[in-house]
């Protein structure tokens, strides 16, 4: 049974991967940096969709989507969502650091590692 710890080591693998075949979107790339480097994030299962980071503290779909991150692009700026395809942009800031930040200050204080199983096993 693989630990969350090294399932999150492998789901930031694959993004730094998407990010690397993607050079003209940097944007994704910085923000996958950001994220790796923040401890609560790591704890967390990141998954992409759209470009989108999104994190949550179960490892299986369906997700239970605790904050999500939009990259930026052509000089828009990284904006901070609570679901990856919802229109809900609640912060934006101008880095990916500062985005991640952001991100961090909306999780719950007691949110721990992810857990293994899916939104739906909670009941």
């Amino acid at each position: 049974m693989q630990r969350t710890s090294d399932i999150s080591a492998d789901d930031y693998g694959i993004r730094q991967e998407q990010a690397a075949e993607e050079p003209g979107f940097p944007g994704f790339g910085e923000l996958v940096e950001a994220a790796h480097a923040e401890p609560r994030l790591r704890q967390l299962h990141v998954f992409s969709s759209h470009w989108t980071l999104g994190f949550s503290s179960c490892t299986g779909y369906p997700f239970r989507n605790e904050v999500a991150i939009v990259p930026s692009y052509g000089g828009s700026p990284f904006r901070v969502k609570r679901h990856p395809l919802s229109d809900d942009v609640l912060e934006e800031a101008a880095t990916a650091k500062e985005a991640v930040a952001l991100a961090v200050r909306r999780l719950p204080t007691d949110l721990g590692p992810a857990v293994a199983g899916t939104a739906e096993q909670d009941g």
